[in-house]
């Protein structure tokens, strides 16, 4: 896809010690894991998260499929709590350490996989596959980057402001969610998010990397009172920023990402986004993870796969 930046770096499965798993909010965990070695990695890739116990699995039997009805299944990898596909899950952070590589994932407890995930204790063995995907394309000549991310999509931003400020670029995070229990995020007791979307360093995580934030709840608990793309429009407005020195990027809820990208079209400004879908393989091979792109054929579009194609996309290829 034109704009992304895709990687060359060779993918495998690897072996990770959880190192930490700490609670963040009412749902979210961060997850380190320490690996011996791991491929070179860009904001925007992720990995595939095995949430099962590793090893030799007990108690697999084989049964028979009646004639007249359904087999009755009681074995654990059908129905148990340890799922049998990995789960996709953002890359956050990386680090290269004595010992090896530590990888930073942050996820929300919602379904199966992800809450075996949230009982995982430190030293526990954990299998992942990657690094997948492509990586958010940093600009050589635009000075300033907005990074906004929504609920589970801002661990990516995490990951992407370092690089960008690594890079020289002005960066300010804008993030956002329903309610303050669901901002998987710290804030600055002294410094709180402005009501109006200013941006000020009342994030901690984005502090440390240099970055300004903007906060934004649906229910006003944190910072500015209702959606994310309305504090992302209020500062677009302000104009002070010229737009063609500027690059936008989001991931998280479908419609933020839609109203982002559309409100950069309409100015003129350059918007990547990092698409979700449900992956199975995160591979290619499932073809699961399909969503439309623009294309110069008949009917005007055509189906791309979010996880090699992917996950990130120039905004104006997107039809929602």
């Amino acid at each position: 896809m034109a704009g992304s930046t895709q990687i060359a770096s060779p993918r495998g499965v690897f072996v990770g010690q959880a190192i930490r798993n700490d609670r963040l909010c009412q749902d979210h965990y961060a997850l380190r894991l320490l690996l011996p070695a791991f491929p070179s990695t860009r904001p925007g890739q992720f990995v595939q998260l095995q949430c099962r116990t590793l090893g030799p699995q007990q108690g697999y039997r084989e049964v028979d499929w009646p004639t007249d009805h359904p087999p009755r299944l009681s074995q654990p990898e059908l129905t148990g709590k340890e799922p049998l596909l990995r789960r996709p899950l953002s890359l956050a952070g990386r680090r290269e350490v004595a010992g090896g590589v530590e990888l930073d994932l942050i996820y929300r407890a919602i379904g199966i996989g992800t809450h075996w995930l949230a009982g995982v204790k430190e030293g526990t063995p954990l299998s992942v596959l990657g690094p997948l995907g492509n990586a958010f394309p940093i600009s050589a000549t635009k000075r300033h980057a907005f990074a906004v991310g929504g609920g589970v999509g801002i661990p990516p931003m995490l990951y992407l402001a370092e690089a960008l400020v690594a890079a020289g670029k002005t960066v300010v995070a804008f993030s956002g969610a329903r309610t303050r229990g669901l901002l998987p995020l710290t804030l600055d007791g002294d410094c709180a998010p402005c009501p109006d979307g200013s941006a000020r360093p009342c994030v901690r995580e984005f502090a440390e990397r240099g970055a300004a934030s903007v906060v934004a709840t649906d229910d006003g608990s944190a910072g500015f009172h209702g959606l994310l793309s309305d504090a992302l429009d209020r500062r677009l407005d302000r104009k002070d920023i010229a737009p063609d020195d500027l690059v936008v990027y989001t991931c998280g809820p479908e419609g933020l990402m839609r109203a982002v990208g559309e409100a950069c079209a309409a100015r003129g400004i350059e918007c990547y986004v990092a698409m979700e879908r449900h992956m199975a393989c995160g591979a290619g091979t499932c073809q699961s993870c399909v969503c439309k792109v623009r294309a110069d054929n008949e009917q005007g579009w055509e189906f791309r796969l979010c996880c090699t194609d992917g996950p990130v996309f120039d905004a104006r290829q997107i039809v929602w």
